[in-house]
């Protein structure tokens, strides 16, 4: 008997279609949570953009925009003459030269008018100085000198402060002033400014000098 050959099908892999479409499905998922992935990103990095920016112009707002008034004072007086009489027509005169300053701590320039210093002896004036108009630039100190004389012309020769003092070897001066004047920032903003001055110091007679100096 003629045995018969058994035909063998080879063996192929079925196809599966709802295989592929669960494919095609997890790849448009994924491909969907990474495109909202990066938006998110996106978004988180415009947020992020906008908190730096906003803190930058606060910053600018509370330091750089922000009008500060300039300090007006003395730094340093020398006594240049000084002639003193105890006897019953007392009477002293001083010639010094002192030093001011004017500080900016603004971003834009300070410009302040003429003025005039005044000095006091027991609240009596007795001499002023002038001080011309200029302008000092942003965040700087501008100094300049200024040369006086000083007379008791018009104290009280029978004031008993007055010739307490004198005994005493210590004349109590005090100096007062105002700088009225403008800052402007980036040319555009402007605020009008006024910057006080207060100083208060002894001269000492025998050693021809000037201590204590202190302006409030």
């Amino acid at each position: 008997m003629e045995e018969k050959e058994e035909e063998h099908q080879p063996d192929h892999p079925l196809t599966c279609t709802s295989c592929h479409a669960r494919k095609e499905k997890e790849a448009e998922s994924s491909e969907k949570a990474t495109k909202l992935k990066n938006r998110l990103l996106y978004y988180l990095f415009l947020v992020a953009l906008t908190a730096v920016e906003t803190g930058v112009i606060l910053l600018c707002a509370l330091t750089v925009l922000k009008f500060k008034t300039p300090t007006f004072r003395v730094r340093a007086v020398a006594v240049e003459a000084l002639r003193v009489t105890n006897t019953s027509n007392p009477f002293f005169s001083i010639a010094f030269k002192a030093e001011f300053n004017v500080r900016n701590k603004n971003f834009g320039h300070f410009s302040y008018e003429n003025s005039t210093v005044y000095f006091y002896f027991e609240d009596v004036k007795i001499g002023k100085a002038f001080i011309h108009k200029a302008q000092v630039d942003a965040r700087s100190t501008r100094k300049f000198y200024i040369r006086v004389k000083l007379t008791s012309s018009y104290v009280s020769k029978s004031s008993l402060l007055f010739i307490q003092d004198l005994k005493s070897g210590v004349l109590p001066i005090s100096m007062q002033s105002k700088l009225r004047g403008r800052i402007t920032l980036l040319k555009l903003l402007k605020n009008d400014r006024s910057t006080n001055l207060n100083c208060n110091m002894d001269v000492i007679i025998k050693k021809r000098q000037l201590k204590n100096l202190k302006c409030k």
